[in-house]
């Protein structure tokens, strides 16, 4: 001290004060490091969190892919299965279109094989109609010669 007394008191106070802003500057480091440390340690925790979610979405993802890749192959399943119902309805249709040309060809017969047979019918009744008329001639003749 008797050294530093020779220097005055302001060098002793500039001494002492620059101790002090040492002091407070090694305290204003630290805490400049902690908070530092909390920074990173807050951002390390949000990147993880973050991550977590990016896993998350990633995994709905996933799965939303893979539900309509089967919603797809059953959908294809479905309409495998439409398409070849509508293929046997089709031959179904056709089959009865064919049959129903069949029955009114059929018909059309019928009812010319029917004209045909009321025209000889006809023809027919007018015979007996004229053999009645002669034998009822001829026997009235045979009724009067007696």
């Amino acid at each position: 001290m008797s050294h530093a007394a020779a220097f005055g008191p302001e060098w002793f106070l500039m001494t002492v004060v620059t101790v002090g802003l040492g002091i407070f500057a090694k305290l204003l480091l630290d805490e400049f490091r902690r908070n530092n440390e909390r920074k990173a340690e807050l951002e390390s925790k949000r990147d993880e969190r973050q991550a977590e979610l990016e896993s998350q979405r990633e995994a709905r993802k996933r799965d939303e892919l893979n539900e309509r890749a089967k919603r797809d192959r059953e959908r294809s399943v479905m309409e495998g299965r439409i398409a070849a119902q509508m293929e046997r309805s089709n031959n179904i249709s056709e089959s009865l279109q064919a049959t129903v040309e069949s029955l009114r060809a059929s018909n059309d017969a019928l009812h010319s094989e029917i004209k045909e047979s009321r025209a000889h019918s006809h023809d027919m009744a007018s015979k007996v109609n004229h053999i009645y008329d002669r034998v009822d001639l001829i026997y009235e003749k045979e009724n009067r010669n007696d």
